[in-house]
């Protein structure tokens, strides 16, 4: 079977992809502009609608919607408690050394970088490492009570998702009061809703692994909740409850150290108050940022840099992209999640290359990403001193997505879904906004004006859910998940290779007619991933090992070493030396002489002379 990589970055596809992020921005702006008459919803800066809010207030007006917000995660992620370890599960939780020790794997948890327990050494496979010794020291936790059990951390990452919306609803009260409005029909319902119900957020809740996220956030909210409310009640504990929080947050994943632009500005929109008390809540944050970055410098021997070039193309995707071609699709990238915020589907775990294509500004997907974000970086600011809720979440938005826009840090992929977890709120509150208060504006009916108020909302919520409900499934299992990541980024060497390597695990597993068949479906793949990236070298030894099976059934000598033949003189692959030895006891060393003559002369006019000096002396 063959395949045409041109082909499937056709143009039918990219014109429908640039015209829905034409649309998306039309949208938008139609969103962003103001109202040359006041609404009742915006009559006055929003930080002059603040006041005090007693926590036994907001029992008595959103102990149902709290409940609703409890309960929809498990409705909508109640079939993940079922599913077991899949992708970077293993990685830190199921095949993490660390881990396994239960309490006794905390402290070296938190004194290394987090693929350490892993791999066994720190490998700086990624930019800057990784440091987010929170979530894997929860698996820790788990270990030692429940021992190894998926089911259990399934649950853990629903029940904290769950709490995230009940925080969510909390601080919304604060930062918009009902004000006569029905809670169903306000803002901070809404938008805590529509934010639960978002398919992006399935990657991080389905998949065990994205406990990280949903920590980080949990706790920035935390640390926004406690932060503002010293601003209403200067009580004075709120300030270290705050840095404690933030703290955590950190430690759980590096993102939330964009809450140190978020809690200022929040303040700024939210609340009239001081720089005396605003320096009281953030000077505290500002060194706990302090204290994390020298933890995290301690743990893996520097701040953010090794000064390592990152050579793998699956771990730096802009290797031997031009500037140009960089940025170009950097900005392409961040077009596609604003679509995905608006329209999400299809829904993919895998932005690998070359899914996402490098592109240059002659190409429209760049260059009207580009202008968006040029045009509502502009709102913002000249709507920042009137407060609009708009330029809020705008910035709120550009704030916490700016650490994993590859802008500033290349962050190891082109993008991902769950990148948007902590964004979407920005989409979330502006949405509810429009459904509750703008849109209903236009009635003159009091009546039709509720009904369009909670009804908005509940339907753009029904939809949400019914995407993310039909997303979940796809994490049951890894070949589960891989088949239907493959359909979907079929331009990604990863999940191409990934698949293959998935079904040649089951080929192992069957015999005769069967077996063939799943090598040669294997086999499709593995050649897929290599048309793409040639010289990737997961492919390679996949496909050298389904050579060996393929070999273990028709027994065509001649074939496996031509197969082998062209894979080494590609990339050199340690599986292939090792079979070559079991051939030699099985096949007689005579056959594989003049092989390996043949392999050492082309490898002696390449870079690796060394290895074609190693088969000429096999040939002796």
């Amino acid at each position: 079977m063959g395949y045409d990589f041109s082909e499937a970055l056709n143009c039918t596809s990219s014109q429908s992809e640039l015209a829905f992020i034409i649309a998306t921005c039309c949208i938008i702006f139609r969103m962003m502009k103001p109202k040359k008459k006041k609404s009742s919803g915006q009559a006055k800066p929003l930080s002059s609608q603040r006041i005090a809010f007693p926590e036994p207030v907001f029992w008595k007006q959103y102990r149902l919607g709290a409940a609703i917000l409890f309960v929809l995660p498990f409705l909508l992620y109640g079939y993940s408690i079922t599913f077991g370890y899949v992708l970077d599960d293993e990685v830190v939780a199921s095949e993490n050394k660390f881990v396994k020790k239960g309490l006794a794997g905390i402290w070296d948890i938190l004194s290394t970088e987090s693929f350490t327990g892993y791999w066994g050494n720190q490998t700086s496979m990624v930019q800057g490492a990784r440091y987010r010794p929170l979530s894997i020291v929860t698996f820790a936790l788990e270990y030692q009570i429940f021992g190894l059990n998926p089911h259990v951390s399934h649950f853990i990452n629903v029940l904290l998702y769950a709490l995230t919306g009940i925080l969510l609803l909390k601080l919304l009260s604060l930062l918009f009061p009902l004000r006569g409005k029905k809670w169903f029909s306000a803002i901070p319902f809404a938008a805590s809703m529509l934010y639960i119900a978002h398919p992006l957020h399935s990657e991080a809740v389905a998949n065990i692994k994205g406990r990280d996220e949903i920590l980080s956030f949990l706790l920035s909210l935390g640390t926004l909740y406690a932060s503002y409310q010293f601003l209403l009640s200067e009580k004075k504990y709120l300030p270290a409850l705050s840095a404690a929080l933030f703290l955590l947050a950190l430690l759980a994943k590096e993102n939330a150290i964009t809450f140190l632009a978020v809690i200022p500005l929040t303040s700024w929109y939210f609340q009239k108050t001081n720089l005396k008390k605003l320096a009281y809540t953030f000077l505290p944050l500002l060194a706990t940022a302090a204290v994390y970055l020298i933890i995290r410098r301690e743990a893996i021997g520097y701040l953010l840099d090794s000064g390592k070039e990152i050579t793998g193309l699956m771990n730096n995707p802009f290797l031997g992209a031009t500037s140009e071609q960089k940025y170009a699709t950097i900005f392409y990238t961040l077009g596609l999640y604003v679509k995905l915020l608006f329209f999400p589907h299809p829904l993919t775990h895998d932005y690998y290359p070359y899914q996402i294509p490098l592109i240059t500004w002659d190409d429209a997907r760049a260059f009207i990403p580009l202008i968006f974000y040029f045009i509502i970086t502009g709102y913002a600011l000249i709507f920042f001193q009137k407060k609009t809720i708009a330029s809020y979440c705008i910035l709120y938005f550009l704030s916490t997505l700016s650490i994993a826009s590859n802008i500033a840090f290349n962050i190891g992929t082109f993008m991902n879904e769950r990148f948007l977890y902590m964004p979407s709120l920005g989409f979330c509150i502006l949405v509810a906004y429009w459904l509750t208060v703008k849109i209903p504006s236009l009635f003159k009916n009091n009546s039709i004006k509720t009904t369009v108020a909670w009804g908005a909302p509940l339907l753009l919520t029904v939809a949400f859910s019914a995407k993310t409900m039909s997303r979940v499934p796809d994490w049951k299992d890894i070949l589960t998940l891989d088949r239907a990541a493959v359909k979907i980024s079929a331009n990604s060497a990863r999940i191409n290779c990934f698949y293959g390597y998935d079904l040649y695990k089951e080929a192992q597993k069957a015999a005769g007619a069967e077996q063939m068949k799943l090598v040669d479906e294997a086999m499709f793949y593995i050649d897929r991933a290599l048309k793409i990236y040639p010289t990737y070298p997961d492919a390679l030894n996949a496909k050298a090992g389904l050579l060996a099976l393929r070999y273990q059934n028709d027994h065509d000598l001649d074939k496996l070493l031509e197969g082998f033949y062209k894979i080494q003189t590609t990339g050199l692959t340690p599986f292939i030396d090792e079979y070559l030895d079991f051939l030699e006891r099985t096949e007689g060393k005579s056959k594989l002489v003049p092989f390996y003559q043949r392999l050492g002369r082309a490898l002696k006019k390449t870079n690796q002379a060394q290895k074609g000096d190693y088969y000429l002396k096999k040939a002796q």
